[in-house]
């Protein structure tokens, strides 16, 4: 991935998912798009703002390169799972040891996340060590299984602390 690239994925997916933080809100509470944005503040909702804009961008992206590169999708699954779970980690970990968040420092890790996700997508493209096509069907199922999940839990949180309101 060129770093003109990288830059313009990181714009885009960064403006989207910044953006996205208030879609549901400006809607009226639209139970559509409330499968796809935040409809509360909860960290799982909060991690749509990165999976969502990513797919989004990812599937004009592989359409635009998918000639030219090699083991994209897994590539692209493998970052985003990275990202999310970075998001996830330096959360918890920063609220928990000072038992209180710091609402800049927040949205400062979404796009730190990003970042790492789009360095390790970068990675992953260049070494092509993700190119088979059993990598490639198994990262296709788990962005299917990770979107049901999202849209799933958007209105049947289960009672763990990644989906209450914080």
């Amino acid at each position: 991935m060129k770093l003109k690239n990288f830059i313009w994925a990181f714009l885009i997916i960064g403006l989207a998912g910044g953006l996205g933080h208030f879609v549901y809100k400006w809607s009226g509470d639209n139970t559509i798009l409330g499968y796809f944005f935040p409809v509360n503040e909860s960290t799982w909702e909060h991690l749509k703002l990165l999976f969502f804009p990513t797919l989004v961008f990812s599937v004009v992206e592989y359409f635009l390169i998918k000639d030219k590169v090699k083991g994209y999708l897994p590539s692209v699954a493998v970052s985003l799972m990275v990202g999310l779970i970075a998001i996830v980690t330096v959360f918890y970990t920063y609220s928990g040891v000072l038992g209180f968040k710091i609402e800049w420092f927040n949205i400062a890790i979404y796009y730190i996340a990003l970042f790492i996700m789009l360095a390790v997508k970068t990675l992953l493209i260049m070494s092509e060590v993700v190119d088979s096509k059993l990598a490639t069907w198994l990262s296709l199922l788990w962005i299917f299984v990770m979107a049901l999940m999202f849209i799933f839990f958007t209105y049947n949180p289960l009672d763990f602390g990644i989906f209450k309101e914080l």
